[in-house]
């Protein structure tokens, strides 16, 4: 058995701003709120997923995306599925992993003292910047706390960044951590994440899986990516990029 986990936007597709102008061939992945197709996957996107579907590869979300978002997404996926930033394991049929449940709001309980300062330290200076502050809840619980700025604006988004990593560094606060793409800045936890609730499906339902591949494009990819036995990431994504720009020594 052969198993696939993968990131989903910006992995096996993207919006239309993220995509050449004279592109052919695009498939629509999502939906948005208004139920017009606002994601889509290039072909060779396109002819990925369908070499995973012939060869009997079996392929798992492991999103950012909550339920509802996830509900959007109109590939078919009929596997095990990761939301939530891997706060949440959703079985094949559709109902939320209750082991698996419990071991998160286990974890989530002792952090809901740092998740509320932290949200309270960023509250105004992203008001004063135009960001929209919103709090995620996986079980009902607070995870992660979310600022987007409606323009994208760099410089602010760069700012609300550097003030929560601040923050972070002046409490000393390790369990949290800061994660950022052109879109958001988010905070939540360090553990549990994507790369736990991976684990935990190759320990617990994967275990004869002879090979692990992992997909994802963003630096907060990289702890799953890292569970996994190979990892596949595309060109011009955050992963590709810092390691393009990064300055080492070749050995």
């Amino acid at each position: 058995m052969i198993v696939a986990f993968t990131d989903l936007d910006d992995t096996l597709f993207q919006t239309l701003r993220k995509l050449p102008p004279d592109m052919k061939g695009l498939t629509p992945a999502t939906l948005g709120r208004d139920g017009q197709p606002h994601s889509f996957c290039t072909p060779a996107q396109s002819a990925l997923l369908a070499h995973f579907a012939a060869s009997g590869i079996t392929v798992i979300p492991v999103t950012g995306r909550d339920p509802a978002a996830m509900a959007r997404v109109t590939l078919p996926f009929t596997s095990w599925r990761v939301l939530d930033h891997g706060l949440t394991v959703v079985r094949p049929d559709g109902q939320v992993d209750p082991e698996y449940r419990l071991q998160v709001l286990k974890q989530l309980g002792p952090l809901q003292d740092a998740l509320k300062d932290s949200t309270t330290a960023i509250a105004e200076l992203a008001q004063a910047l135009g960001c929209r502050l919103s709090r995620h809840t996986a079980h009902d619980t607070h995870f992660m706390t979310v600022l987007k700025h409606p323009d994208a604006n760099a410089a602010s988004l760069e700012r609300v960044q550097a003030a929560l990593e601040d923050h972070l560094t002046m409490r000393g606060d390790a369990d949290l951590h800061v994660i950022a793409n052109a879109n958001n800045v988010s905070v939540l936890p360090r553990a549990p994440g994507k790369a736990e609730a991976v684990r935990y499906l190759r320990e617990q339902h994967f275990s004869d899986a002879t090979l692990t591949l992992a997909l994802g494009d963003s630096l907060s990819d990289l702890a799953f990516m890292n569970a996994c036995d190979l990892a596949i990431t595309p060109p011009g994504g955050q992963v590709l990029r810092t390691v393009m720009a990064a300055k080492l020594p070749q050995r």
